[in-house]
């Protein structure tokens, strides 16, 4: 009985762990639309990143599961630095995102590019290197 006991405690762990993981690696896969999207770029770039990428995708998968007939890209400039330049980045990377959602299939007509308007609660420094999807059926 003892050694039944043993055998049990040290497999247990091992089918612990295999059942955690898993269950984490299924959440990575699935895919649960939402209303709304924040792309998040590196550090004076406009190039999406991988993580940045599959959150596009996710996006342009939503348009496409909700036959959605508006989409709106959002780029936003900071408070901090020279505002003319902060909205050249801003728009650059919107325009980046656009780019993505058409070449994943999303019709052009449907996506419309607008300035994203800070509120005085959020850090500049994240929303600089932030675009917003924001998907409707209406």
């Amino acid at each position: 009985m003892l050694r039944l006991t043993a055998a049990l405690r040290s497999i247990l762990p091992i089918g612990l762990c295999a059942t955690v993981a898993a269950g984490a690696l299924g959440g990575c896969a699935t895919h649960t639309p939402r209303n709304s999207y924040v792309v998040f770029f590196d550090r004076d770039s406009v190039q999406l990143n991988p993580t940045a990428q599959a959150v596009v995708a996710d996006a342009a998968l939503t348009v496409h599961e909700r036959h959605a007939s508006h989409i709106t890209v959002s780029g936003s400039a900071g408070h901090n630095g020279d505002p003319d330049i902060l909205k050249q980045l801003a728009n650059a990377r919107a325009s980046e995102v656009t780019k993505v959602l058409e070449r994943d299939g999303v019709d052009a007509k449907t996506i419309t590019q607008a300035p994203y308007t800070l509120s005085d609660f959020e850090d500049s420094h994240v929303a600089l290197r932030r675009v917003s999807i924001t998907i409707s059926s209406h």
